[in-house]
């Protein structure tokens, strides 16, 4: 059921009660009861008069917790010790909480229009697809970036749509910052290309970590290309990896190598994963997979010379 931005009109007025040594905590959690809230979201604020005004401390709320639930709240304030409610007790609000006056007769079907729309909006999402290349570089211009066009052929063909998501530069909180807000744009897919590698500039897998840090309810999966011995040459990390994160419910976000033919030997195997519903954890080694196909079959190579093709942590 969908979620409702509250948008920070927050108050809610009980118009018509009268109140006789009653305890305030009770009576603000009995409306936090009403609407499926923890009793530490709702307040009372102010009780004068006649009303009494409550402050819900929480962005959201259950749609299905609030729509014509104006009847309910009353009966569970009204049932507290030393509350009385007038006959034309009421309930008021200037936001979201005004849904709690809706007409019964009309909650199923505003509550099967909102699922239906919900549905549709979560489908829309699961098709934008924003490609974000890191890197100085990039940035700079001193190279051409092809991996826009090579994931777009094959994420438009089955259907997605495949927008430019911008360049950032190889710093961990920019590259977090980046994905964080396109999710909140409504793109249900990020593929970021490059900045995967051993070198202390390669910081994607660290940005990917921090996502996991600072969005409560994200997982992060990742899979390791190749190994180096730490110190040797310009490699300060172990690991060549590439990385998945599942963000909330409907957002996932994947880091690729920067090299294109690495990028189009992965997005096919990126786009099975989807369609399966991967975890992270698996949708890295999905990716990782034909990558390290590749590497393979280049000539000389061996199962004990772990070393990138470009040498240069995907870019």
């Amino acid at each position: 059921m969908p979620e409702l931005d509250l948008f920070d009109k927050t108050e809610l007025w009980l118009v018509g009660a009268t109140l006789t040594d009653a305890r305030l905590p009770d009576v603000a959690a009995a409306a936090a009861s009403a609407l499926a809230l923890r009793t530490e979201e709702v307040f009372v604020t102010d009780v004068r008069d006649d009303h009494i005004v409550f402050d819900v401390v929480a962005p959201w709320v259950q749609m299905d917790a609030v729509l014509g639930r104006a009847d309910a709240l009353l009966r569970a304030v009204g049932d507290v010790p030393g509350v009385v409610l007038a006959p034309d007790a009421a309930l008021h609000s200037r936001g979201v909480l005004g849904m709690l006056g809706a007409p019964a007769e009309q909650v199923p079907q505003v509550l099967a229009a909102a699922a239906t729309l919900e549905a549709n909006l979560r489908a829309y999402v699961s098709r934008r697809v924003a490609v974000v290349s890191s890197g100085p570089e990039v940035i700079g211009g001193s190279i051409h970036d092809t991996n826009l066009e090579t994931i777009s052929a094959v994420m438009t063909a089955a259907g997605r749509e495949v927008s430019f998501g911008g360049v950032v530069d190889d710093d961990e909180r920019a590259i977090a910052g980046r994905v964080a807000r396109l999710v909140e744009d409504g793109y249900g897919i990020v593929i970021t290309t490059g900045g995967v590698g051993a070198e202390d500039k390669d910081r994607t897998i660290e940005a990917f970590e921090l996502l996991a840090a600072s969005l409560p309810g994200t997982e992060v999966g990742t899979a390791v290309l190749a190994t180096y011995e730490v110190g040797h040459g310009r490699h300060v990390k172990p690991h060549v990896r590439v990385a998945s994160a599942r963000i909330g419910e409907d957002a996932v976000a994947v880091a690729l190598p920067g090299p294109t033919r690495e990028v189009a030997a992965a997005v096919p195997a990126l786009l099975a994963a989807l369609q399966r519903g991967d975890r992270p954890a698996e949708m890295a080694e999905a990716v990782a997979a034909p990558i390290r196909a590749l590497w393979r079959d280049r000539p000389g190579h061996s199962d004990h010379q772990h070393v990138h093709p470009t040498d240069d942590g995907g870019r």
